[in-house]
């Protein structure tokens, strides 16, 4: 597959809004789509964490990539989350999502069941060899149990299907390790919004941002000072940012907290689906607050 170096840079991840009956709300996601790229994003990728992908029906889920590949319409690169328990699920996913016009797919190791890493290797090895799209393999431990080392992941790199890497470990030189493990031909993606600049710093060559779904102009000006060598640009714009991602990033309704920013800056979300927290009304109002004071400071830059 020719896709080295051409996925790369920020991929923001849409929210699912819903109607007051709990249905999708379909011409708002297109609305954040459109917004996302105005703003120069270059990829979304849909149905993660942050978009509800596991409180989705079968048909939801459809409904939700198709809309977002037509709304991207070309202008960017659509990844699907495709993660499941089985790794046939896994395939009948992803084999889904490239007949909806997907341009890669987000798989995990199996969840729930706290296998040890070679077993999840092996099990992202027999979905990876017979991949339609493109892989990106998304390091959560938090969430699957499993923590995939670089040692592990450079096991994949002979699938054909290894485009990328999303780190969210949280270990502090854990991206400076996979770029020396994998080399050049697999992307490396900081996941974590709260130490996007240090992923940058390390080598990621792009970010998985659940925070670019709000803030897309931001996230996407620190990427192209980046991409660009301008680092002075960077820190100074990071100093500005860091505080609403960490906020955001720190908060264990953070789905919530995003969907409640959007709806009161003009893009109505809806609540989240149970049984996912929903963000106080203090950590909204300090949220907005900070938010506001970065789009003003950023005013005067």
């Amino acid at each position: 597959m020719t896709y080295q170096h051409t996925m790369r840079g920020v991929f923001a991840v849409p929210t699912t809004p819903f109607r007051e009956d709990g249905s999708q709300n379909l011409d708002e996601l297109r609305r954040g789509v459109d917004n996302a790229l105005k703003a120069g994003i270059g990829g979304i990728l849909c149905l993660g964490a942050t978009g509800e992908a596991l409180a989705l029906t079968g048909p939801e889920r459809e409904e939700h990539i198709q809309t977002v590949v037509e709304a991207a319409a070309g202008r960017a690169k659509v990844v699907v989350g495709c993660m499941g328990y089985s790794p046939t699920e896994v395939s009948e996913n992803i084999a889904k999502a490239k007949s909806l016009g997907a341009d890669a797919a987000m798989i995990t190791p199996p969840y729930y069941g706290g296998l040890e890493p070679e077993a999840a290797v092996a099990a992202l090895h027999t979905i990876m060899v017979n991949s339609q799209l493109p892989v990106m393999v998304y390091n959560n431990p938090h969430s699957t149990g499993t923590d995939l080392l670089p040692e592990h992941l450079a096991k994949l790199i002979d699938t054909g299907s290894f485009w990328s890497v999303k780190e969210t470990s949280g270990a502090a030189t854990r991206i400076r390790e996979l770029r020396a493990a994998l080399g050049d031909d697999v992307e490396v993606f900081v996941g974590a919004d709260g130490i996007a600049l240090e992923g940058f710093t390390q080598g990621a060559s792009g970010w998985v941002a659940a925070s670019a779904w709000l803030l897309p102009g931001p996230c996407q000006q620190l990427w192209e000072f980046v991409r660009d060598g301008n680092w002075n640009g960077a820190v100074e714009l990071w100093n500005r940012l860091a505080t609403p991602l960490g906020q955001i990033e720190d908060n264990p309704a953070f789905i919530s907290l995003i969907k409640q920013a959007l709806s009161r800056r003009g893009s109505e979300q809806g609540a989240v689906r149970a049984p996912l927290p929903t963000a106080s009304t203090k950590s909204l109002e300090t949220l907005l607050a900070t938010i506001d004071a970065m789009e003003r400071s950023n005013a005067h830059v």
